[in-house]
């Protein structure tokens, strides 16, 4: 990354965590993936169950490999053999200890904007684990609330479509969101969280570095 690039996310870092603070948010702000990683694997206790939603971010963090390596008990809907089986798991992801997701977008006065396709990613995020830990670049900044909404739909939910290798929604055919109603629609939730209930519940990893989608 250039250096200009890393000084202006840092400057914006610092302006938005008091913003974050403000909402019940905790911010930590962290130069790199890797940092972010060893700062949510330093708040996370060994005798604490972690679910997990689907994320880019996290999957390059590398943290569900080192949770697993220090044996920690995951709740893991990669390791089912069953749709029936998965839904149960997501299902019991949302009664675990902690939780580790990202952020699709998040807005200059410190909204997180989230857009899922079955829910359970957000549904965590609103209630349900004691703490929950978002990974987010700060390349996701994208300024007020209606802005980032529209990136989040016309910039990350195609990228998602194509990585999930859908067929027949517009993000597939045009590249772009076309506010469809396709069974394969993963656009069916659009979660708005303007303030954490209890404070300090979501810990909001900023990362100056650029990672995820």
């Amino acid at each position: 990354m250039e250096e200009y690039l890393r000084e202006r996310y840092a400057s914006a870092a610092a302006s938005l965590s008091k913003k974050l603070v403000r909402r019940n948010f905790q911010p930590i702000i962290c130069q790199n993936l890797e940092e972010a990683k060893e700062r949510a694997l330093e708040k996370i206790d060994q005798n604490q169950s972690v679910g997990f939603g689907g994320s880019i971010t996290i999957e390059q963090s590398g943290i569900i490999e080192e949770l697993y390596q220090r044996g920690q008990k995951m709740i893991d809907r990669e390791k089912t053999t069953s749709p029936e089986e998965r839904h149960q798991v997501m299902k019991q992801a949302l009664t675990a200890d902690c939780f580790l997701t990202s952020i699709n977008g998040i807005t200059e006065d410190g909204e997180l904007v989230n857009i899922d396709s079955v829910g359970n990613r957000v549904a965590a995020l609103t209630y349900g684990p004691d703490k929950v830990f978002a990974f987010v670049s700060m390349r996701k900044v994208y300024g007020d609330l209606n802005t980032t909404v529209e990136m989040v739909r016309r910039n990350t939910a195609p990228l998602n479509a194509h990585r999930l290798s859908l067929e027949k929604t517009p993000c597939i055919k045009k590249g772009t969101c076309g506010d469809c109603l396709q069974a394969e629609c993963i656009c069916n939730t659009i979660a708005i969280t303007r303030r954490s209930m209890a404070k300090d519940r979501i810990v909001i990893l900023l990362i100056i570095e650029e990672v995820g989608l």
